[in-house]
This record gives structure tokens, C-alpha cells and sequence, in this order.
């Protein structure tokens, strides 16, 4: 085939794939953007808050975070760790017991005032050292929250083992 003729059809097959993306990303909505961060950040909770005692939690590792927005401007945004890990420490005696953020979890907008969040997988499974598990939900959490004030509508636990909240369970890894 000609060198002209093979540039013309690349040329062609080219603008046909970007033209066929525009209308479907029109139709679709618009390409998922991500954001990347590295995140390490340490909160103290005073005594009662999680524990009888003061602890302080550490959340670390690389945040990727999803946003989709669909045609009908309702968006999805999916958040996932890489080598993500929640730290609580007992300042008192050094203790620790932590989680591995395994995710994601993936918030889900209703449209109607709601925000649906699902966790499959581990969330907030606590070990500790010399103890082992100590608390945490494995399966899939089904959380629906309010989308302006984020107050927990409803909560459905399904399959696995499911502790709920892992505080204050947890504090007997931390004392």
C-alpha cells in the first residue's frame, strides 16, 4: 500500500477513535480523573473519645482516589490505599494495634440527598502484638449517609465477620 494512502487511513482510523470517545464520553459522562497523594497524619483522642484512656491515631500510605462522574452528573468516587495502614498508640505505655487499609470504598451519590458507600473486603480488621485479631468487619459494609452532612442514615453488615464499630473493642490491645 502506498506510504500516502496508509497515512490517510491512519489519519482516518485516529480521528474516528477521537471523535467515537467525545460522544462517549458525552453520553457517558465525562473520564474519571485520579489523584494520587502520599498521606501521613497523626489525631490524639482524648480519654473516652475511643478508649477510657488517651491514644493517638496514625493513618499512613497512598491515597488514590477515583472521581466518575455519569451522564446524569451523579458521581462515584472510589478510594483505595497502597500500603495503607491506621496506627492507634496508647502514649501511656507505647502500645499499639493497627489495621491495614485494604478498601476501597467506593461512595456512591443517589441523587436523591443520599450518599451509598460500600466496603467490601477488610475494613478496620485490628491486631495486635501477642494478641492477634482483636476487632474488625470483614465482608461487605453498606453504609448510607447523608450527602450534605454525612450523617449515617443506615448501615447493613453483609457476610463475614462483622464487629461494627472496632472502638472500644479494640482498647484491650492498646492497655
Amino acid at each position: 500500500m502506498p506510504r500516502s494512502r496508509r497515512a490517510r487511513l491512519v489519519t482516518s482510523f485516529v480521528t474516528s477513535l477521537i471523535v467515537t470517545g467525545s460522544l462517549a464520553a458525552s453520553a457517558f459522562g465525562a473520564a474519571p480523573t485520579r489523584t494520587i497523594e502520599e498521606i501521613g497524619f497523626t489525631v490524639a483522642f482524648p480519654a473516652g473519645a475511643r478508649c477510657p484512656f488517651p491514644v493517638e491515631r496514625t493513618v499512613t500510605g497512598t491515597l488514590v482516589t477515583t472521581t466518575f462522574t455519569n451522564a446524569d452528573g451523579l458521581t462515584r468516587i472510589t478510594y483505595s490505599y497502597k500500603a495503607g495502614k491506621i496506627t492507634y498508640r496508647n502514649p501511656a505505655n507505647d502500645k499499639t494495634i493497627f489495621t491495614v487499609l485494604a478498601g476501597p470504598a467506593i461512595w456512591t451519590d443517589n441523587g436523591d440527598g443520599t450518599t451509598t458507600i460500600f466496603v467490601p473486603g477488610d475494613d478496620q480488621f485490628y491486631t495486635a502484638p501477642g494478641l492477634g485479631f482483636v476487632a474488625g468487619n470483614a465482608g461487605l459494609s453498606i453504609i448510607t449517609v447523608d450527602t450534605d452532612t454525612l450523617e449515617i442514615l443506615s448501615v447493613d453488615r453483609l457476610a463475614g465477620h462483622q464487629d461494627g464499630v472496632p472502638f472500644p473493642a479494640f482498647c484491650v490491645g492498646l492497655e
